[in-house]
């Protein structure tokens, strides 16, 4: 089975790399890597090396670049999932998930029905944890860009960013809401994609105005009522099955 792991891009050179810490530890302690034997390994920038080991120590691997490749295994489209954040682990979850997919960038989101306490240590220690979230989950699907993790954002702080993507869809009941079959039209054209989902409550329906004043436009994602952290990913693997990267 094929098993690719993680350097931090800053310790990648022309012709070798080094591995440090935890995923060192992984590599020679649990899986039991030795000199001479061949890795691949991801920078989380998108590029992909085969590596031969040139020295293993416990905290240590240092390897020699056999090769590179890059964006493999990446979405043609940019897609961006503004998600408002769970009770739990449910976050952990969603970024897990979204990540395998072929999410490229997560915004955890606070908006009128947020139910999760805040604070800065707090924000701080869960930034951290969903990195690392990303990190294995990369991994595990064989991406070779690690998706990026911004900081936690109220609905009218990601409003000021809605220009900066070229559509911008949000999950609603309503009936008329769009159908994303409909959306079909934009596919060739539009690369840089915002999916945004609101919490258990959904959203008020001040914001809704709100996100369609900003030009987002509401999407039905089906006749079924879902929890907020499924319709995250169902929603983005809907967009990326039109845009024909899944299936």
């Amino acid at each position: 089975m094929i098993t690719f792991f993680y350097v931090e891009p800053e310790n990648v050179g022309e012709d070798n790399l080094k591995i440090f810490g935890e995923e060192a530890m992984h590599i020679t302690t649990v899986l039991r890597y030795k000199k001479g034997e061949v890795i691949e390994v991801v920078d989380g920038k998108g590029g992909k090396y085969k590596v031969m080991i040139a020295s293993a120590e416990k905290n240590l691997i240092e390897g020699k670049i056999l090769s590179k490749t890059l964006l493999e295994n990446e979405p043609k489209v940019f897609l961006t999932l503004a998600q408002s954040i769970g009770k739990g682990m449910k976050m952990d979850w969603v970024i897990e998930k979204g990540t395998e997919i072929g999410v490229s960038s997560f915004i955890p989101l606070v908006t009128l029905r947020t139910s999760v306490p805040l604070g800065e240590e707090r924000e701080k220690t869960r930034l951290q944890r969903w990195r690392r979230v990303a990190i294995s989950s990369m991994k595990q699907s064989l991406r070779s860009v690690l998706p990026d993790i911004q900081k936690i954002t109220s609905l009218d702080e990601l409003l000021l960013k809605v220009e900066d993507f070229d559509l911008v869809l949000f999950g609603s009941l309503d009936e008329q809401a769009k159908k994303m079959k409909s959306l079909a039209r934009f596919k060739k054209t539009l690369k840089k994609l915002l999916v945004i989902v609101g919490p258990e409550g959904g959203f008020t329906e001040e914001e809704k105005q709100k996100l369609i004043q900003a030009g987002a436009i509401p999407v039905n994602l089906g006749k079924r009522r879902l929890r907020t952290e499924t319709a995250g990913i169902v929603f983005c693997s809907l967009v990326l099955y039109e845009w024909r990267d899944l299936g």
